[in-house]
């Protein structure tokens, strides 16, 4: 299954029949094919009825996946969910909502490197340490008049140390804050929705 979200609204691409449950106000287009990828999308982005658009193949959903990402210019970030020893997790505070320290991938970084490089460059925390890949997250957003769909590897990190997270100012970021699993509701209330699931799967990580 592969999930893409625009406007905190998922697009859903999926062979399993699991997907298919508890469908509410969703767009579902069944063994969908390359060509009528643009025509459903766009029916959903500017219709405003659904919550969710399911292209639901039962050969597979990956080569339909790839198509999709071709109707759009690709980019690749990485970052991470940083965890302390009190076992609490960093989030930074960023255009109004809680985020998590994350950047493009240089032409010379592997996703890793540029995941510790991205935490340590917007939260001032020095020397964390990557324990585990967690899921990708994929969204798409407007740049310069263009759709721009990006892939942002995650990681789940450990730190240890003392040192006060600094948000990185030029990057518009407001606050570097640590949250306990207990907190997490603030967190939920006011982020994106590509993350809920990345918090959990990193909350089951350890």
């Amino acid at each position: 299954m592969y999930k893409v979200f625009i406007y905190d609204k998922p697009v859903i691409f999926c062979s399993e029949t699991d997907c298919l449950e508890n469908i509410t106000k969703a767009l579902l287009v069944k063994d969908c094919t390359s060509k009528q990828l643009k025509e459903n999308f766009r029916t959903f982005v500017k219709s405003g009825d659904f919550d969710s658009l399911i292209y639901h193949n039962k050969t597979g959903a990956g080569k339909l996946f790839d198509s999709f990402i071709s109707m759009f210019w690709y980019l690749e970030a990485a970052g991470g969910i940083v965890q302390n020893e009190d076992k609490e997790r960093l989030f930074i505070f960023r255009f109004g909502k809680w985020d998590l320290p994350k950047g493009k991938i240089e032409k010379s970084e592997t996703p890793p490197e540029a995941a510790l490089r991205e935490v340590t460059e917007e939260t001032g925390l020095s020397n964390p340490l990557i324990e585990c890949e967690l899921p990708s997250t994929y969204h798409i957003y407007e740049h310069k008049g263009k759709k721009v769909l990006k892939r942002t590897y995650w990681y789940s990190m450990k730190y240890y140390g003392s040192e006060r997270p600094i948000p990185q100012i030029e990057e518009e970021i407001t606050e570097a804050r640590w949250f306990s699993p207990t907190d997490y509701a603030l967190i939920h209330s006011n982020t994106y929705a590509s993350l809920h699931s990345l918090i959990e799967a990193d909350l089951i990580a350890g």
